[in-house]
């Protein structure tokens, strides 16, 4: 006692006063230490003991006694059993004997397990690494006294935010948890080993955990260091150890019977995938691929998910709570008794979900409302036909005849446009020597375009492909937009005719197929002003049109702020949500598929743990949650280093909101982005703060909450400082400029037989 530090004293003392020198050590004790306070029950104790031995007789006061004297053996009261001393609370209580006590202790455990398997179970070892869960699991096996030897381990100190899932008391803050654990244990049943390892679960004392004093029966996995988690399978795999896990978080349990099943993958093989040897030199955020998996990302509750995404936003770490700690402890207790006693056998992943058993009938959260299905048929022929019959479009004079072959070329060029999404919202009909360029709606129908200004600026940039594509074959091309009046459908008639020079750039010809959306961040160098001139210089082939671009830094920063902010706003509103996951994106899990439409997650350039966040935050429940708790701030991260990296911020802008100045529009701005491309300039649009704002000031706010348009428009105003022509013009299109590396992948397109008919 005198060698250690009070605060890592974890044993009591035993004092038998039988015995002549530890009562004159009691003695001495108690006359240097008046204060401490003694517990002497041990009659009552032993009056019990009587009982218990004989339940199926009704013993009579003086039948108590005369059992209680032959107990006794000539000892006096005071000398019979233990009196056990614990030097951080100061008590001294008298109790019974290991063997006398421990069998009155678990009486009330006959006939749930059996003399023989307390027998068994009392030399059992078992190790728990971690004390949150850990300790409600320490405590349960000591109360239900499964094993001979606990060895505990956990490097941390009681923390006053431990204590919404921890038992135990104010005054235990500062302690480390393994002493707080042995000392509890110790109250319950001093007789228990209990070993803690008070630096954790190491390199240098995994062995000494694993197998000195006897090889572990089996181990219960509760710590929060993942690469730990690993290496401790690793050697358990290797000692055929069983391995128990429980998550808090609707009753999960994982059981890996390594004892059984010695060539069974770690954690069930849901990170076979991944590199475990470089788990240690992960960051927190690079471990995310890792732990989602090992908690189970598509089982754990709505709750769990919401609260990951706000983790290092609005909260420090995720959550657990008593009530599921607790219950934890026994679920695990309760699997590893059975487990010990070769009562269970099996492996696997296995919820006891108490919201599921015992909860009202499932209804629909609040927050959450059911996507719209698409309300537009697909744009077949026969209806273009019938809309292009009923024009009375006037011939182009000197009108060239085009076969079927240079008209699919000119389609070919058309379709490689951008489009939102990738959503291709274009059909083409050749007829009477006249190219058709309509809106298939059916592809391009969302909540942020209901009035198709988004699907506009796409179909002009495809418009703009085929005057280039028409120039580099000597044809100049003329077109009349929206020639029907009233079929919003039809966007444009197009005629050519054959020239000696075209009046469009065709040296830019060759850079449609080359033209992507480039995600990479960019390295913040600047580019040549030059650049940006010729870039500005693509208004020239549109009346009224202009470009203008955001150099500073600040002003850059100031754009970051408002564009990541729109792309959180964007991805909580449900409906738009709902839109990214079913529509637009693709995961490609293979890596094999070939994605003609919607965005390959590839081309997001995503992380790992991004991309692991991204499948986490797909659930429309997580979403309503978030937005309940204001949450969402890390929708903003990619957005705003993506912004900081860049060059430039551009801007198209046209005299004002209307449906051909969005198609005039995406003409400038495919123009300009295939000056980029000559330039090696990455282009990435980021227009979500201007769609956002029309959406809300032309199209049905359904859904929208009065918060959301709120900040829709304050995002606008702030916009409207960096871009100032903004008070006087519409802006069409957003997008960011940057010196950046090769994109991971490009999006594909359609078969052009999928969009394009002669007739």
């Amino acid at each position: 006692l005198k060698n250690k530090k009070e605060e890592d004293i974890y044993t009591p003392f035993f004092f038998r006063l039988s015995n002549p020198e530890q009562k004159a050590e009691l003695s001495a004790l108690l006359e240097s230490k008046t204060h401490i306070k003694a517990s002497d029950t041990i009659e009552s104790q032993m009056r019990e003991l009587v009982k218990s031995r004989k339940p199926a007789l009704t013993l009579t006061p003086e039948e108590i006694d005369t059992d209680v004297k032959a107990l006794l053996g000539g000892l006096s009261l005071e000398e019979y059993g233990v009196w056990v001393y614990y030097p951080w609370s100061e008590r001294l209580v008298h109790i019974p004997d290991e063997k006398e006590f421990v069998e009155l202790r678990t009486n009330r455990n006959k006939y749930k397990i059996t003399d023989a398997e307390e027998v068994a179970l009392s030399k059992k070892v078992i190790g728990v690494v971690g004390l949150s869960v850990g300790q409600s699991v320490s405590l349960t096996m000591a109360i239900e006294r499964i094993f001979g030897e606990l060895r505990i381990a956990d490097f941390d100190d009681l923390e006053i935010t431990n204590l919404n899932r921890l038992r135990s008391g104010i005054s235990n803050m500062g302690l480390k948890k393994t002493v707080i654990v042995a000392r509890e244990i110790a109250e319950i049943d001093p007789f228990l080993k209990v070993t803690p390892f008070s630096e954790g679960l190491t390199h240098e004392n995994i062995n000494d955990f694993f197998t000195t004093g006897g090889k572990l029966d089996l181990i219960i996995d509760e710590c929060d260091g993942l690469d730990m988690k690993i290496i401790l399978r690793h050697k358990a795999k290797s000692l055929q150890i069983p391995v128990v896990m429980e998550a808090s978080d609707r009753g999960t349990i994982d059981i890996e019977r390594f004892d059984l099943e010695p060539d069974r993958s770690l954690l069930h093989g849901f990170i076979d995938h991944l590199d475990h040897t470089i788990i240690g030199s992960l960051t927190n955020e690079e471990k995310i691929p890792y732990i989602l998996p090992m908690l189970g990302a598509e089982t754990i509750s709505a709750r769990l998910k919401a609260s990951m995404v706000e983790v290092k936003q609005s909260i420090n770490t995720w959550p657990q709570l008593a009530s599921a700690v607790a219950l934890g402890g026994a679920l695990c207790a309760d699997v590893c008794r059975r487990i010990l006693l070769d009562q269970y056998h099996g492996s696997g992943r296995f919820f006891v979900d108490i919201e599921d058993f015992i909860g009202d009938k499932p209804k629909k959260m609040e927050g959450i409302y059911d996507a719209v299905e698409m309300s537009y048929p697909e744009l077949e022929v026969g209806e273009m036909n019938r809309i292009v019959s009923a024009l009375s479009i006037k011939k182009q004079e000197g009108r060239a005849v085009m076969s079927d072959a240079v008209v699919q070329q000119l389609v070919a060029a058309g379709i490689a446009a951008p489009s939102a999404g990738n959503n291709q919202p274009w059909k083409w009909l050749s007829k009477d020597n006249v190219l058709y360029l309509f809106h298939d709606k059916r592809q391009s129908f969302s909540w942020t375009d209901k009035e198709n200004f988004i699907s506009q600026i796409a179909l002009g940039a495809a418009a703009e492909n085929v005057v280039i594509k028409a120039a580099s074959l000597g044809y100049d091309a003329h077109f009349d937009l929206f020639p029907s009046g009233t079929n919003e459908s039809l966007i444009a008639a197009i005629q050519f005719q054959k020239v000696d020079k075209a009046a469009a750039d065709a040296s830019l010809e060759k850079y449609i197929g080359l033209r992507c959306t480039n995600r990479k961040k960019g390295t913040s160098a600047s580019v040549d002003p030059a650049i940006l001139d010729e870039i500005k210089n693509a208004a020239s082939s549109v009346p009224g049109s202009a470009v203008s671009f955001l150099t500073n830094a600040a002003d850059i920063a100031r754009f970051a702020d408002i564009e990541s902010s729109a792309e959180r706003v964007r991805f909580m509103h449900p409906q738009s949500h709902s839109e990214f996951f079913s529509k637009e994106l693709r995961w490609n899990d293979s890596g094999k598929e070939i994605i003609t439409e919607g965005l390959d997650i590839k081309t997001l350039e995503m992380s790992l743990s991004d991309e692991t966040g991204l499948r986490v935050a797909s659930s429309p429940e997580v979403i309503a949650l978030l937005n309940q708790w204001k949450g969402g701030k890390v929708f903003e991260k990619a957005a705003r280093n993506a912004i900081l990296s860049s060059a430039a911020i551009g801007m198209v802008s046209m005299p004002h909101y209307a449906p051909e100045n969005f198609v005039n529009g995406g003409m400038v701005a495919e123009h300009a982005w295939l000056l980029a491309t000559k330039n090696n300039i990455a282009i990435h649009p980021v227009s979500a703060p201007l769609f956002l704002y029309y959406n809300i000031k032309y199209g049905d706010k359904k859904g929208v909450s009065e918060n959301m348009i709120n900040e829709i428009d304050a995002l606008y105003r702030k916009l409207c400082i960096l871009f100032p022509e903004l008070e006087k013009r519409s802006g069409v299109f957003l997008f960011r400029v940057s010196n950046a590396d090769a994109p991971t992948a490009r999006s594909l397109r359609k078969p052009i037989d999928e969009v394009f008919n002669v007739i």
